[in-house]
């Protein structure tokens, strides 16, 4: 047959004839002792090899495992309006990839992966775990400084030691893409968050049985070389998937022609760049990836359930590409994947340390898994994730707190790029600090840390505690001796009736300021518990003139007799009284009690009678307020430094009462300061729980007493639940004049009114979603108010040690105290002693006013006497 011109048997017959001739040349030269001299010249360099490879074998083996000894977990917690860009993804993940690049690099490569781990709390929510080498920590801080709002805890925080019970039954997988890794997986956006059905998944769990999911996305950086031999590999493997095989004659051929370019070559170059775009385009760096997932429970049935779960949740990373579980299936009924029991030992040693050793060689980029390379962001709507409350960074200038610095008072914990710290307020920069928020969410027990330290460190200062739980948290860090002979304990609700005295009219000696200040204060705590306004004016004039009246007498009377504020009603119903001190009494106090308390209704003084009457009705109440020569001066304790710790009872009006004296002679006390040189005031920290307690609906007498305490040495923490259960003028006053501002969870009313003090820079809704001891805070730093950020509350033990050898001693007390029946016995004969001692006093004075004129002094002609109506009179006003 005549054979075409175009058939190239012809010439490959020529090649191949011109082949055997070369290679039996060549044979026919060589000689069988050069080939020996050869091998023995090369031996010592394969020696040498061999001794290197030897030695390297075990640095490595022995690296690797000191590396993976020394990997650290921490726990990603974002914010609720944590929302990255897919641009910052990939700078996170490009900053990730910086691999070392060492001898040291090599040597422990396989304990150099980037764990993203998701697993489930106690109570079934997703937490987000990232973990490296230590000595990648720090690059892994700054890595996370991209994400605003992503805080960094402890692992134990959030997943404690022994939270779960064992599980009878662990189910294990690992996935690999199920074509060449230059296949793409597909680019997920976030929005909606790709993490979002794997926090769907572990909602169904019951952790309290047991019930556990595991997903770790085991990601090993490429860098430098490494980075361009993946790139290459991508490539073969495209050429690989989209390659058309050709044959030799086909290639030569082409070459004689040397014409233009086959159609089908240049459908196949397309095809390989399409590949190669796809896949490497945009896609930020290079990781071989390794995938693993654990489901563990008590029942096969149920683990089998969260496994089904899990891999549903990858099924929306299916494009050209997918994942798919690694094993040799048999059948239907048989799989060898990572369940197999020859498989399971290596499965649990690499999910428990982190050793990168997929079952199969894949590279994924940044941009396929972006969705893993971030915590779960504001688009995860799924309710399970733990999140840490608002997006609110803190001033990277707040001092660092630390046990024992006198200069700063302890605020709360931030998360910052050097993990979690506990940072606090300069004690220059605060004069009234106002803490708001909804019950048993941390107000109190930051209240009580803050104390706790300040008093310990030499300050002095008052704790008001209407319930009395703030004190027995308090008691025992000032247990030890040097402390405890500073502190005053005056609480009236425990069952130790041995109280110090306070006696509100031991005046003796005072001056008239003094005396106007103590009168003041008796008549602001009256106004504030009765609730009087400024239209109250009978009420609150007749009780000016009965404590102004006490004030006087005392002032000349022995400290023994001096009277207590069980003597209002004596001083108010008894005529043979007021007609004993009449004469001790300024001219115009005089004729109030001459001329108009006469014409008072009979039921005028009675608010004030029953209110004292009913304190007299309590045993404590009446053991500290019924002695005459007082053991407890507010003035002194400021001065001196003195602890005080007072529990005035919650409950009914005259606890109230007992608050507003307690508060309102602190005070005015502190008013009295004016005296004393600037410099020369001792701070006295004053710890208000419960504030609304003390402040009158419409008196406003407290606003006006903090603007001006701070001036005399005072400084002032302000605790309630609800800011709009102030009065106004005293919450203006708040606002107007803090240094510090903090709220825990407050209702959307609320929320409002102080998100307006921050310039709606949050919003009412953050504030009302605010988790339990987590606190949006404005802080004074340097004179400068800092912008609201993001706080979790603190315990008194973040703060203090708890000395435990002194923990069951009582204090010494810086005061004496007097048993209860002793008091009552005192306050059952005062009265008539009083009015004995006042008329001697009368008495010896109208002679020697008789003896320096030698004439006898006159007597009043007539007795006031009382009208039993006035029309309209309605007892208080």
């Amino acid at each position: 047959m005549k054979g075409d011109g175009r058939d190239p048997r012809p010439l490959l017959a020529i090649v191949a004839v011109l082949a055997l001739m070369a290679i039996d040349r060549a044979v026919s030269s060589i000689r069988i002792d050069h080939l020996l001299a050869s091998a023995a010249s090369l031996a010592p360099l394969a020696l040498g090899a061999l001794a290197i490879a030897a030695a390297l074998a075990p640095q490595r083996f022995y690296a690797t495992r000191r590396a993976l000894a020394a990997r650290v977990t921490v726990a990603v917690v974002p914010a609720d309006e944590f929302d990255p860009k897919p641009e910052t993804v990939l700078r996170f993940a490009a900053e990730v990839a910086r691999a070392d690049r060492s001898l040291r690099g090599w040597l422990d490569r396989r304990a150099h992966a980037v764990r993203v781990q998701l697993t489930n709390d106690r109570e079934g929510q997703l937490v987000y775990l990232l973990e490296v080498p230590a000595r990648s920590r720090e690059a892994l801080r700054t890595a996370l400084r991209d994400y605003e709002g992503a805080e960094l805890r402890d692992v134990a925080e959030v997943l404690p030691d022994a939270e779960r019970p064992g599980a009878a039954v662990r189910l294990r997988t690992e996935l690999v893409l199920a074509k060449a890794s230059v296949e793409p997986l597909r680019r997920l956006d976030l929005d909606p968050d790709p993490l979002q059905p794997f926090a769907a998944a572990m909602a169904s769990l019951r952790a309290g049985r047991g019930e556990r999911a595991t997903v770790c996305v085991d990601l090993l950086p490429s860098a430098g070389r490494r980075d361009s031999r993946l790139r290459r590999r991508l490539k073969r493997e495209a050429r690989r998937a989209h390659g058309q095989r050709r044959s030799l004659m086909e290639i030569l051929d082409n070459e004689r022609k040397r014409g233009p370019a086959d159609p089908a070559e240049l459908f196949e170059r397309r095809m390989v760049g399409q590949a190669l775009d796809a896949k490497l385009r945009d896609a930020g760096p290079l990781f071989e990836a390794q995938i693993l997932l654990c489901c563990e429970a008590a029942e096969r049935p149920r683990a089998k359930q969260a496994m089904h779960g899990l891999l549903a949740a990858f099924a929306p990373f299916s494009s050209g590409n997918y994942l798919r579980a690694a094993g040799l299936p048999v059948g239907d009924a048989v799989f060898f994947g990572a369940d197999n029991p020859l498989r399971r030992r290596g499965f649990d040693r690499r999910l428990a340390t982190g050793l990168h050793r997929p079952a199969r060689r894949q590279v994924l980029t940044a941009r396929e898994v972006a969705g893993f390379l971030k915590p779960p962001n504001a688009h995860c709507v799924t309710e399970n994730v733990v999140r840490s409350g608002t997006l609110l960074p803190a001033p990277p200038a707040l001092p660092r707190f630390s046990e024992g610095d006198r200069e700063v008072i302890p605020l709360g914990h931030i998360s910052g790029e050097s993990g979690r710290q506990l940072v606090g307020a300069r004690t220059a920069d605060t004069f009234f600090t106002y803490i708001a928020g909804r019950s048993r969410y941390g107000k109190t027990e930051t209240a009580i840390a803050q104390f706790v330290h300040l008093v310990r460190c030499g300050h002095g200062g008052l704790f008001l505690d209407p319930h009395g739980d703030a004190l027995e948290r308090i008691r025992p860090y000032l247990a030890e001796s040097r402390i405890g002979r500073r502190v005053i304990e005056i609480d009236v609700g425990g069952g130790d009736w041995s109280l110090p005295g306070w006696n509100l009219f031991e005046l003796r000696g005072a001056g008239t300021a003094a005396v106007e200040g103590r009168v003041e204060a008796v008549v602001d705590a009256f106004a504030s518990t009765m609730r009087w306004s400024e239209q109250s004016t009978r009420a609150i004039n007749l009780t000016t003139q009965a404590a102004g009246a006490l004030a006087h007498a005392a002032r000349v009377l022995p400290p023994e007799l001096s009277p207590t504020i069980f003597q209002l009603p004596t001083l108010l119903s008894d005529e043979r009284w007021r007609e004993a001190v009449l004469p001790f009494l300024p001219k115009a106090s005089q004729r109030f009690w001459v001329d108009r308390f006469p014409l008072l209704a009979e039921e005028a003084i009675t608010p004030l009678t029953n209110l004292v009457d009913r304190l007299r009705g309590s045993t404590p109440m009446t053991a500290l307020l019924g002695q005459s020569a007082s053991t407890y001066r507010v003035r002194e304790a400021m001065d001196e430094g003195w602890i005080v710790l007072a529990h005035p009872g919650s409950g009914g009006t005259r606890e109230r009462l007992l608050a507003n004296l307690l508060l309102f002679d602190l005070l005015h006390a502190a008013k009295g300061r004016a005296e004393i040189r600037s410099e020369e005031r001792k701070p006295f920290w004053v710890f208000l729980d419960e504030v609304q307690t003390y402040d009158g609906v419409a008196s406003g007498n407290l606003a006006a007493l903090l603007e001006q305490s701070a001036k005399f040495g005072l400084r002032a923490v302000v605790l309630n639940q609800n800011p709009e259960r102030l009065n106004p003028q005293t919450l203006n006053a708040l606002t107007t004049n803090r240094s510090h501002l903090l709220t825990s969870a407050l209702n959307s009313h609320a929320a409002a009114l102080l998100t307006k003090e921050w310039g709606r820079r949050i919003s009412p809704e953050a504030v009302t979603q605010l988790d339990r001891y987590r606190f949006i805070a404005q802080v004074t730093d340097r004179g400068k108010l800092s912008k609201p950020f993001a706080l979790e509350g603190i315990r008194v033990e973040d703060v203090a040690e708890l000395r435990e050898a002194l923990a069951g001693e009582p204090g010494e007390g810086a005061v004496t105290r007097a048993e209860a029946g002793e008091v009552i016995e005192h306050l059952e004969t005062l009265d008539e002693r009083i009015l004995a001692a006042l008329r001697k006093l009368r008495k010896e004075g109208s002679e020697a006013s008789s003896d320096a004129s030698g004439e006898p002094s006159s007597e009043p002609s007539e007795k006031p006497q009382r009208s039993f109506f006035v029309p309209g009179g309605d007892g208080q006003g």
